[in-house]
């Protein structure tokens, strides 16, 4: 008896960084090859590390495959949502065979998610969300859509990060805080408190930086 063949579907990656390479990794290292990357779109990186690189992000109007963005400024991520959806252009979600999902996860269009990363029983993440190496989104979190978890980045359980916030490397936010959209949360820092919008903190306990 034949084979069953998997369908291959072409894939555009927005952004052409070391985000970018890290992507094209991942996509082949997915069970079965599902993805074949076609071209990298990135207009601002002055020096490009993946090839071909097909143009800016403007190529989505007329590009006939599922993209993904590569970029890890939730504020960009948000931007090249918005344009794509605008041109009607379907975003892949890419989970890496060696992170966990545990029950009842919902993941948004466009998530990523690296080697190593664990989303616990009934988390739900929104659009086009990054997570990175080794993060961990805790049981029943809420994540907004843009969000980046930075490698090692621990949201405990119940966790609420609004749309486009950004949690560094190795920070942990403790169980039912909520981190406001836009906010930024500093590498290594423990969030004990609640997070205003558009708030950057640091430290332990995490505190206000100020605006410079």
């Amino acid at each position: 008896m034949a084979e069953r063949q998997i369908p291959v579907r072409e894939l555009i990656v927005v952004g052409a960084g070391a985000l970018g390479r890290q992507v094209g990794s991942l996509v082949a290292e997915l069970a079965g090859a599902p993805f074949r990357i076609t071209g990298y779109l990135d207009r601002s990186d002055p020096a490009p590390r993946c090839t071909p690189l097909l143009g800016g992000d403007e190529e989505l109007t007329s590009a006939d495959a599922a993209y993904v963005i590569a970029i890890g400024d939730p504020t960009v991520r948000r931007r090249v949502d918005i344009f794509a959806t605008r041109w009607n252009r379907h975003p892949a979600t890419l989970v890496h065979p060696a992170c966990t999902l545990d029950d009842g996860v919902a993941l948004g269009a466009g998530t990523i998610t690296f080697p190593g990363a664990r989303i616990q029983v009934q988390a739900t993440l929104g659009r086009h969300v990054l997570v990175n190496a080794n993060a961990v989104v805790g049981h029943d979190c809420l994540v907004g859509d843009h969000v980046v978890l930075s490698p090692l980045a621990m949201l405990c359980g119940g966790v609420e990060v609004g749309d486009a916030a950004f949690i560094g490397a190795s920070a942990v936010v403790l169980p039912g805080r909520v981190i406001g959209p836009g906010a930024t949360v500093g590498a290594g820092a423990v969030v004990t408190s609640d997070v205003p919008p558009l708030a950057r903190v640091a430290g332990v306990p995490a505190r206000n930086l100020p605006r410079g």
